[in-house]
C-alpha cells in the first residue's frame, strides 16, 4: 500500500490532535516496514521528530493556508503521488477527492455540531473559526469516507446521532493511549524541580485549564476559593495551560478573592514538566464538560495521581472504575469529591492502584496495529 497521512499537526505546537498524529506515525514506523508512507506537512519539521525509515517520506506542501492546503493542495498532491489511502487525522478531510484515493478520517468528536446551549461559545476567534470550518466540511465528507476512525464508543454513537445515514460498521473505535514518559517517578526530586521551575511549594490540586468554556476552569477556580475559605484546606491550586492568564476573565476572579497566592497558573508546559506536575499533585481534577477521549486522565493515572473527573461524554468510559466521577456542572459535587480525596489517604491509595491498572488497557502499539489493520481492510475491501 501507498499511504498518505496528513501530518501537519505533528509538527506544530502539539495538543490533542498533534500528539495523536505524532504517536500514531511513530508507532506505525515501528511495526510496518512493508508499506510506503508519505507524510504531508505544511511547515518544516524543525524538531526532526518524524520517522526517518526508508519507507517513510516527508513532503512539505505550499501554501500553508489551512483551507487551501487541505481542500486544494492536499487532494491534488495525493492523486499525483498515486496514494492508495489518504488518512486525515484532524477531524476533517478534503471535500473533493479523486475516487482512486480511498479516504479515511479520524473524527475525534462532533462537539462543533452541538448547540451553544449544550457547550458554551468559546471566546477564542481561532476556535470559533475552526468550529465554522468543521461544520461546513464534515457533513460534506462523511459520504465519501471509506472509514471513520473515532476514539471512544461515546464518540461513535455521537457521530451516528448527527449522521444517521452513516453505516455503523464504517465507524471504527481505536482507543488512544498515553506515552512512556508518563510514569511514577521519584517525588522528592520532582518536588525540587517544580519549585525551581514554577515556584510551587507544598501540596496542591492540579487541573488542566483553558479559556474554552468546556474545560470548566472558571467553576474550578470558584469552588477552590470556597474550599479554601470555608474548609480551610491547605492545598494550593495549580492550573496548567493558560498563557497570559492575566488577560483572561480568570484574573479578576482570583484578584478579587483572598486566594491570590494560593492559585498558580502556568503557560503550556512540556511533557517532561507535566510528568513532574502530575507526580507531585495530591489530586488531579478534570471536570471537562465534553471530551471525545480524555488523554489527561490516562496521563495522570500513569503518574500515580488520584483522579476526579466528569461523569459525562467519554470520560467514564476511559476512566473506568479508577476515578471519582462527578457532575461537572455541579459545583457542590466538585467540592465534596475534592474534600473526600484530600481527607482520605486510603481512598487516594485505592484510586492510585486502580489508575495504574486502568492505564495498562491502552497502548500506542495497539493503536498503530489496529490502524494498520484498518488500512488493509480499506485497501482490500473498500468500504467493507
Amino acid at each position: 500500500m501507498k499511504i498518505g497521512i496528513d501530518a501537519r499537526f505533528a509538527v506544530r505546537k502539539r495538543r490533542g490532535i498533534g500528539n495523536y498524529t505524532l504517536r500514531l506515525i511513530r508507532h506505525l514506523a515501528e511495526i510496518d516496514n512493508l508499506n510506503r508512507y508519505i507524510l504531508y506537512i505544511d511547515r518544516n519539521d524543525t524538531e526532526q521528530i518524524l520517522p526517518k525509515n526508508s519507507n517513510f517520506h516527508v513532503k512539505k506542501l505550499y501554501p500553508s493556508n489551512y483551507f487551501i492546503w487541505e481542500q486544494v493542495v492536499l487532494p491534488r498532491q495525493a492523486k499525483k503521488d498515486g496514494i492508495d489511502i489518504l488518512h486525515c487525522t484532524g477531524n476533517t478531510a478534503p471535500i473533493y477527492m479523486d475516487r482512486q484515493v480511498k479516504l479515511v478520517s479520524s473524527i475525534m468528536d462532533v462537539m462543533y455540531l452541538k448547540d451553544y446551549s449544550v457547550l458554551p461559545k468559546s471566546t477564542s476567534l481561532y476556535q470559533r473559526l475552526g468550529r465554522l470550518y468543521r461544520r461546513m466540511v464534515v457533513p460534506r465528507i462523511i459520504k465519501h469516507l471509506s472509514k471513520v476512525i473515532t476514539i471512544s464508543n461515546y464518540s461513535k454513537y455521537d457521530i451516528i446521532k448527527y449522521f444517521p445515514t452513516l453505516n455503523e460498521e464504517a465507524i471504527v473505535v481505536i482507543y488512544l493511549a498515553t506515552n512512556e514518559k508518563f510514569r511514577v517517578i521519584d517525588r522528592s526530586d520532582a518536588t525540587v524541580k517544580i519549585k525551581n521551575k514554577f515556584g510551587i511549594i507544598g501540596s496542591y490540586i492540579l487541573s488542566l485549564g483553558g479559556t474554552d468554556p468546556r474545560k470548566n476552569t472558571e467553576l474550578v477556580i470558584e469552588k477552590f476559593i470556597e474550599l479554601k475559605d470555608k474548609c480551610r484546606i491547605k492545598e494550593n491550586l495549580v492550573i496548567v495551560g493558560i498563557p497570559n492568564w492575566k488577560q483572561t476573565k480568570f484574573y479578576d476572579i482570583v484578584n478579587n478573592s483572598l486566594c491570590k497566592k494560593d492559585i498558580i497558573f502556568t503557560d503550556f508546559v512540556s511533557e517532561d514538566e507535566l510528568v513532574l506536575l502530575y507526580n507531585c499533585a495530591t489530586v488531579f481534577l478534570y471536570p471537562s464538560l465534553y471530551e471525545g477521549f480524555g488523554i489527561p486522565l490516562l496521563e495522570a493515572m500513569a503518574c500515580g495521581v488520584p483522579t476526579v473527573t466528569s461523569n459525562v461524554t467519554s470520560m467514564p468510559e476511559i476512566a473506568g472504575n479508577a476515578a471519582l466521577l462527578i457532575n461537572p456542572r455541579n459545583g457542590e459535587e466538585i467540592k465534596e469529591s475534592l474534600l473526600k480525596v484530600l481527607n482520605d489517604k486510603d481512598l487516594r491509595d485505592f484510586l492510585v492502584k486502580r489508575g495504574l491498572e486502568q492505564v495498562k488497557k491502552f497502548s500506542w502499539q495497539r493503536t498503530a496495529q489496529e490502524t494498520l489493520e484498518l488500512y488493509r481492510s480499506v485497501y482490500n475491501g473498500g468500504n467493507s
